[in-house]
């Protein structure tokens, strides 16, 4: 019985610290906005491909950085313990899927653009000297903001293999934008409230660092409500109702969130949320 613990306790620390699980909520979000507009379902499935694989590298190499500073923190130091492997499998996954990817840029390539800026400033988000998360209360919507870009956004430019741009986003595109990244931002506020001590160590002025513990709570229920009320005037009805149910669990996720709650919640109760979310719409909507 112990062995078997021991087997799924690796099996659990390498899904959440490697930053798999992360890498998958990554992927679902980008194919659900195919679900949800008929029209961009080709390129949202291309491009949940290429956001596994950019998602997967770019925050292990933000992992390998700060495991690289002295630490204490334990999922660092299971990363540094482990990052030659998680380096190695980061780049196998880019070399084996290279021609999948050239190919998807050469189909899309008028993302090309705007895909390099925003993993441009991924990686400007944590190394110095621009370190952009250590703006006061930027972090959440910084991600956020990077998140529907890539996932939303950059696939929702096309129809089929046509070029569209954003001059064809129709009111309930931008809404969906809108409501997604209230909803990603939300679901960053847990994150911060996990980090805060550290935060306030490394003197990074995080919402929960700036606001406190409860104040940042509400911050976060306020960002779900408007993405809540937005789904109402989507021209989708069963929005509603999905919605409704995801709005439920994040606001659960969120008031049960302090900074001694084991790293296991945050990583696959919070984030597992998106991967809910998406599996909602596939089937119900």
């Amino acid at each position: 019985m112990i062995f078997i613990r021991q087997i799924a306790k690796n099996s659990l620390d390498f899904l959440g610290y490697s930053n798999l699980f992360l890498a998958l909520a990554v992927f679902c979000s980008t194919i659900q906005g195919g679900f949800i507009f008929n029209y961009a379902s080709r390129s949202a499935t291309h491009f949940s491909l290429v956001n596994f694989i950019a998602a997967f590298f770019l925050y292990n190499l933000q992992r390998i950085y700060q495991s690289s500073l002295p630490t204490t923190d334990s999922r660092l130091l299971w990363y540094r313990k482990n990052k030659k492997w998680i380096f190695t499998i980061s780049i196998l996954l880019v070399l084996v899927f290279a021609g999948n990817i050239w190919n998807i840029f050469m189909t899309f390539k008028e993302g090309v653009v705007v895909y390099g800026v925003c993993a441009l400033l991924s990686i400007l988000y944590f190394l110095p000297p621009f370190n952009l998360r250590k703006i006061p209360c930027l972090k959440q919507f910084f991600i956020a903001l990077i998140w529907v870009m890539v996932c939303i956004v950059i696939p929702s430019m096309f129809q089929a293999s046509d070029f569209i741009g954003l001059a064809n986003f129709d009111k309930n595109v931008w809404l969906y934008i809108a409501s997604q990244f209230c909803f990603i931002a939300a679901l960053c506020i847990p994150f911060d409230i996990r980090d805060m001590e550290k935060d306030k160590e490394e003197g990074t002025k995080s919402l929960p660092v700036v606001l406190g513990l409860q104040k940042s709570k509400i911050v976060a229920i306020i960002l779900l409500s408007i993405y809540l009320v937005l789904a109402f005037f989507i021209d989708i009805r069963s929005l509603v109702g999905i919605r409704g149910i995801i709005f439920l669990v994040s606001v659960a996720a969120v008031y049960f969130s302090n900074p001694n709650r084991h790293r296991y919640y945050y990583i696959f109760f919070v984030e597992g949320i998106i991967i809910l979310q998406t599996i909602l719409f596939a089937y119900l909507l």
